[in-house]
C-alpha cells in the first residue's frame, strides 16, 4: 500500500508531524494479497529508521501481533515480538537480535508455559524445553522444523527439471524464457495441496504444466511448530525456455 499524503498545501502544517501509516493484507500463510482474499492485515508506522507493526485478524479486528521491522516485508523482527491468540491471550513472546531468535516463550490458552527456547551468546544452536499441560517436560520436543522435500533441495530441483515439459513453442520467431510462480501448501501429512498460479508466464499451457508439476509432487517431510504438525506455505518459480515454431 502507498503512504498517505495530504494534497492541500494550505493545511500541510497541520499534518507535518502525523505518522504515515501503511496497510498491507496477507493470506493465512502470510503471503501478501488483496484485501478481499486476506486473513490478516498489518499496519506499519515509521518510527525513526524502522517500522512499528501491528497485525490483526481481518474478520474480528483483534490484534494478532506486535513487532518492529526494518522495512514492510515482515522478514526479520527487531527486538521483542508478541503474538496473541484469537481470544486475546498472549500466545508467544520472542526476542530477536541481529536477525537471530534469542529466546521465545510459547503459552497454552490458559497462560501456562508450553515451550521455552534460548540461544546462548556465541552459540549456533539453542536449547528447547517443552511442557505438557500438566507442566511435565516433553522428551524430544521439536520447537520448529521447516517442511522439506525428501532428499532435500537438490532432489526437489531435480524433480522439477525432470517433470516440466521442455517443448513448448514460443509465440514469435525467437527463443523466449518465461517464469511461472506457483504457490502451494505442504499439509500436515506432507502432501502437496491447492497449487495456484501466483504469477503467470503469459502462456496458459505453460501455466497448466507448472501446476501439474507441483500437484504431482511426491510427499514431503511435513513442517512442525511447537511439537505439532502444521501446514507450510511455499512459492516455487519454474523457468521455461520456449522454442520458436518450426516452419
Amino acid at each position: 500500500m502507498k503512504r498517505i499524503f495530504f494534497g492541500l498545501l494550505t493545511i500541510s502544517f497541520m499534518t507535518a508531524n502525523a505518522q504515515a501509516k501503511i496497510i498491507k493484507y496477507y493470506t493465512e500463510g502470510w503471503m501478501e494479497t488483496s484485501k478481499e482474499k486476506a486473513a490478516y492485515y498489518a499496519e506499519f508506522i515509521k518510527e525513526g529508521s524502522n517500522y512499528s507493526c501491528t497485525s490483526y485478524w481481518i474478520n474480528t479486528q483483534k490484534v494478532r501481533g506486535k513487532s518492529v521491522y526494518a522495512d514492510t516485508l515482515m522478514k526479520s523482527p527487531i527486538g521483542i515480538q508478541l503474538l496473541y491468540s484469537k481470544n486475546g491471550h498472549l500466545e508467544d513472546s520472542s526476542s530477536f537480535e541481529n536477525n537471530e531468535l534469542k529466546y521465545s516463550y510459547h503459552y497454552y490458552p490458559n497462560g501456562q508455559l508450553a515451550m521455552h527456547y534460548f540461544l546462548p551468546d556465541n552459540k549456533k544452536e539453542g536449547t528447547v524445553e517443552g511442557y505438557d499441560e500438566s507442566g511435565k517436560k516433553i522428551k524430544n520436543y521439536i520447537f520448529q522444523r521447516e517442511a522439506e522435500f525428501k532428499g532435500g533441495q537438490k532432489a526437489w530441483t531435480s524433480y522439477i527439471n525432470k517433470s516440466a515439459t521442455k517443448d513448448f513453442p514460443a509465440k514469435g520467431k525467437e527463443e523466449v524464457t518465461v517464469t511461472v510462480k506457483v504457490e502451494f501448501i505442504v499439509d500436515e501429512n506432507g502432501e502437496v495441496v491447492t497449487p495456484k498460479i501466483l504469477a503467470s508466464s503469459g502462456y496458459k499451457n505453460v501455466d497448466n504444466d507448472a501446476l501439474q508439476v507441483i500437484a504431482n509432487s511426491p510427499s514431503w517431510k511435513n513442517a512442525v511448530l511447537y511439537n505439532q504438525p502444521v501446514n507450510a506455505y511455499r512459492v516455487q518459480p519454474i523457468i521455461y525456455t520456449l522454442q520458436p515454431e518450426k516452419k
